[in-house]
């Protein structure tokens, strides 16, 4: 099925294989879109012809449901194309997000009509009908299946060859369709067998399907508008990035922020402090461009400079990975960095990362319990304790 859908998408789309180029991105959201509906709508007349037919109130609510199909795999379509626009003067980072707003439309619409599906088979349950569909119409019924479970997975595949949740949320509407038919074959076998009431109770079953399909769209949608964590090894590429240039020492506090296909990444990178002002920026740039290569975006570096040929670095270090270790709602600390020559007379100063369980009150007990701490191996220092906040990832 895979081999297909890309030798199909092949013949329709130029430069097939860049996907990450915006413009193919969009040919291939237009592409899926084009044939859900041409397939869609072959369906809702097969379905609604044979389901008014035979007088099927499930039938005919799976008819309209394929039919949804097509309005949403039109929302996909015009999703992409709006998507691609270029930034403008209100919309300085593009307008990339259209396409998970264009996700929700779908869930939205399938809300609706899952509504309009279940108040029909509550009907159809008070005032039954008996549907005598043939067992000719029934195989037909139930070669739709077939076509249906197709189009999900060559939705499927797009979606994934695109990173796309739009198209998996259309190949997951195609999946639903799925499970509903399936219920009305069903209704219509046992209506046969005179239980008439069948067909409704398949109705809301086939309603509680499209709620369910809603849902799941609209969870998968909603995310990334919030904002949502970067993928773990988008994480640990910007760490092995920064870290393949020289000079740089560590890396923490990245931040990353998608607006589709155009993504700006800040982070701090921690450098020997006796470089010049000079040779720091040369390693700002670098990183920038080595992170770029990676992200395809914007990328900020702040620099912060560590003086680990301080006399009591090491020292210090050893102790404060002690008690930090020994702490199970902290997860790491970083830019550790001491001010003055001695520890009779200066300040230790360091970042933590909680866990994501620890709740905001937590965050003073934490920074108390850490302090007294070290003021037991350090008296005579002042400390400068910082929690990271939940948006900032460090390795």
């Amino acid at each position: 099925m895979k081999s297909f859908t890309l030798w199909f998408a092949s013949l329709f789309i130029k430069d097939h294989t860049h996907t990450s180029d915006p413009e193919v991105r969009a040919a291939y959201g237009a592409f899926e879109g084009w044939v859900s509906i041409i397939g869609n709508t072959l369906l809702f007349a097969v379905k609604l012809a044979i389901g008014l037919t035979v007088n099927s109130a499930a039938l005919i609510a799976d008819a309209v449901h394929t039919l949804a199909d097509s309005a949403t795999s039109a929302v996909v379509i015009v999703g992409f194309k709006m998507a691609r626009k270029p930034s403008d003067n209100e919309h300085p980072f593009g307008h990339g997000r259209i396409e998970p707003v264009a996700t929700l439309i779908i869930s939205i619409l399938l809300f609706v009509a899952g509504f309009e599906l279940l108040k029909h088979s509550v009907t159809s349950i008070l005032h039954p009908t008996v549907a005598t569909a043939g067992y000719g119409a029934i195989a037909i019924i139930s070669a739709t299946v077939i076509a249906k479970e197709l189009m999900a997975r060559f939705s499927f595949i797009l979606g994934d060859l695109i990173d796309s949740d739009t198209l998996k949320a259309d190949a997951l509407h195609h999946r639903s369709d799925v499970f509903a038919t399936i219920l009305v074959v069903v209704a219509l076998i046992a209506s046969r067998f005179g239980y008439g009431q069948v067909d409704g109770i398949m109705g809301i079953g086939v309603s509680v399907v499209i709620f369910a399909s809603a849902w799941s769209i609209a969870r998968e949608a909603v995310n990334p508008l919030i904002g949502e964590a970067p993928p773990k090894n988008l994480l640990d590429d910007i760490e092995g990035a920064c870290r393949s240039v020289t000079g740089v020492l560590g890396v923490h506090d990245i931040v990353v922020h998608n607006y589709g296909e155009n993504r700006i990444v800040s982070l701090h990178i921690e450098v020997p402090h006796h470089l010049s002002a000079t040779a720091v920026h040369e390693i700002a740039e670098d990183t920038e461009e080595s992170v770029g290569r990676i992200t395809g975006g914007m990328v900020v570096v702040h620099m912060d400079p560590i003086n680990r040929d301080h006399p009591h670095y090491e020292e210090v270090l050893e102790n404060v990975r002690d008690i930090i270790a020994e702490d199970p709602r902290i997860l790491t600390f970083h830019d550790l960095r001491i001010v003055g020559e001695t520890l009779d007379r200066g300040t230790i100063l360091f970042h933590i990362t909680l866990n994501n369980d620890s709740s905001t009150t937590d965050h003073q007990t934490v920074i108390s319990d850490t302090r007294k701490k070290i003021e037991e191996r350090f008296p005579h220092l002042d400390l400068l304790i910082k929690i990271a906040p939940m948006y900032s990832y460090n390795p």
